[in-house]
């Protein structure tokens, strides 16, 4: 038994029949794991949701504006009550956005999505019901109150679910459903208000407008249904520590793209993330404070301080620009066809619009009031624009992966400031509404700011990150649908030279935003693609 040469034989001899265990299969990163699956099916589906989430928002606050002659014969507002009414869901966005952030941090954007648009809807209907201004003012700002969760929580789902070679691309075409709002709300407009309706509903008389608000909220069901079949994200579901469940969304969603099974998925292991924040830790008042704090003292970090000012800078100062000008655009278009399309600078209309004409927004008599007749021909406008604008969001899809997103934000501002300066000589009517119309496009920049800000901030402080800053966009948009409109009417010239300078600083702003490496564009079609498939065996 003491023989060396013994011990070594049986050594031999019975350890040849063990295996080894196999090693633990190596955790691949997010970022290799999401690319694996492709982009397919779910992806597209993924695309129309969030879209019907974004265009909700869009179409709930704007549909306001297309009923504020109709409803006048009913609730009898007065001018004051009427501009409260305009901003009452720009306001209910601003004072949500914060909370919304947080609840999507905390509680999970699918989860968060489905309550916001559900109390939204509901909110929506009860206003087609009002009886007086007061409670149309109260419902519509419940109304932008709830569905603010819908602007910016849609582009952290949407980018989630994407890896570094589709999620630009993706984003980007989902702030286009922004420009789709812009034909859905006027055709339907155009479909309803004419509509003479004397049904009497629950005492009162159910005038066109109120079937146009209660119409209206066909989008947020339709999003509601969609929203209802999409998991959680699996980037989210890593930082909340999920890890299996997060590699069974990417099984799902790799079999929806590749018409595989699941099982044929080459990732067995994913590596968790760290720094999420949970609603299970809030058992008070103080924590919920605490945890609010600390999803919000992160974006304000040295090391983020200065990119998180520079982008709410410039979505504060486009929305105010763009929302300004949008607000009287169809006012402009009125004077300017009462010329009959004689030539004519723009300035020099302006400075002679009579305010106190009946349909200029002051006190008319009942009989005006009242009238039936509703001209359509701002609402065919409208939709022309937002067919425009949905054209220049599909051109920014396809070559912002060439151009990157910095230069072509501040390409288009340097095409904006051409226009602005076209605008104190160009006559012809025509040019006149192309140049108006592209220097009110520069709205369509916010949504490429917020596509830099959904890349530039973690994922556990994503989501609250891209409702402050679209909170500070709507902000801007109250007080230039406020301010800037008044002032093209009284200092029309000063206005559009301060405008010059207003985007030749945001341009400079845009230099300075952050933007990360454009990513070398890997085929997804085939699961045999080479690169990342290491470490799944």
């Amino acid at each position: 038994m003491d023989n060396p040469a013994y011990v070594i034989d049986c050594e031999r001899e019975f350890g040849e029949g063990r295996e080894k265990p196999p090693p633990s299969p190596k955790p691949h990163s997010f970022e290799e794991a999401i690319t694996l699956t492709g982009v397919g099916r779910f992806h597209y589906k993924l695309l129309l949701i969030c879209g019907l989430c974004f265009m909700a928002v869009m179409v709930e606050i704007m549909g306001v504006s297309l009923i504020m002659n109709q409803m006048k014969c009913d609730l009898q507002p007065t001018l004051d009550q009427q501009g409260i009414l305009a901003s009452a869901g720009f306001l209910g966005v601003v004072l949500s956005s914060h909370a919304m952030g947080f609840l999507a941090d905390t509680w999970g954007r699918v989860t968060t999505l489905r309550y916001a648009l559900l109390l939204a809807a509901v909110c929506s209907i009860i206003s087609g019901f009002s009886v007086s201004i007061w409670m149309l003012i109260v419902f519509r700002f419940l109304t932008g109150f709830f569905i603010s969760g819908g602007q910016a929580c849609v582009f952290s789902l949407c980018g989630e679910f994407h890896g570094n070679g589709s999620r630009v691309r993706h984003v980007t075409l989902l702030s286009g459903f922004l420009c789709l709002s812009m034909i859905f709300a006027p055709a339907m407009a155009i479909g309803i208000l004419p509509l003479r309706i004397e049904t009497v509903v629950l005492g009162m008389r159910f005038s066109s407008w109120r079937v146009l608000l209660i119409a209206n909220v066909s989008i947020s069901l339709l999003a509601l249904v969609g929203l209802s079949t999409l998991p959680e994200t699996p980037k989210y579901m890593l930082v909340q520590g999920q890890g299996e469940a997060a590699l069974e969304t990417l099984r799902l969603i790799f079999s929806q793209n590749r018409r595989q099974p699941p099982s044929e998925y080459p990732v067995r292991a994913i590596g968790l993330e760290s720094g999420g924040a949970s609603l299970a830790d809030v058992h008070g008042f103080c924590d919920a404070v605490r945890l609010v704090w600390r999803q919000t003292v992160p974006l304000f970090y040295r090391s983020r301080l200065v990119h998180t000012l520079n982008i709410c800078t410039i979505q504060f100062l486009i929305y105010s620009m763009a929302q300004g000008i949008f607000m009287w655009f169809p006012t402009i278009l009125d004077e300017l066809g009462a010329r009959g399309g004689a030539p004519t600078l723009l300035c020099r209309v302006l400075s002679e619009f009579d305010a106190q004409r009946p349909g200029n927004g002051t006190a008319v008599d009942a009989a005006q009031l009242c009238a039936v007749d509703v001209d359509t021909n701002t609402y065919q406008v409208m939709i022309i624009i937002g067919a425009s604008f949905t054209g220049i969001y599909l051109v920014f899809a396809y070559i912002i992966d060439y151009t990157g997103k910095r230069n072509l934000l501040m390409g288009w501002m340097a095409l904006t400031m051409i226009c602005l300066v076209g605008l104190h000589f160009v006559e012809q009517f025509a040019l006149v509404v192309i140049a108006l119309t592209v220097v009110m496009a520069i709205g369509n920049c916010g949504g490429l700011v917020s596509t830099i800000a959904m890349e530039f901030y973690p994922t556990h402080i994503n989501a609250m990150g891209m409702c402050f800053i679209m909170m500070m966009g709507r902000l801007g948009a109250v007080v230039g649908s406020n301010l800037l409109g008044r002032l093209l009417f009284t200092s029309c010239d000063t206005v559009f030279w301060s405008l010059l300078g207003l985007v030749t600083f945001l341009c400079s702003l845009g230099y300075f935003l952050p933007e990360k490496p454009r990513a070398k564009r890997v085929a997804t079609g085939t699961p045999s693609a080479p690169v990342l498939a290491i470490s799944s065996k």
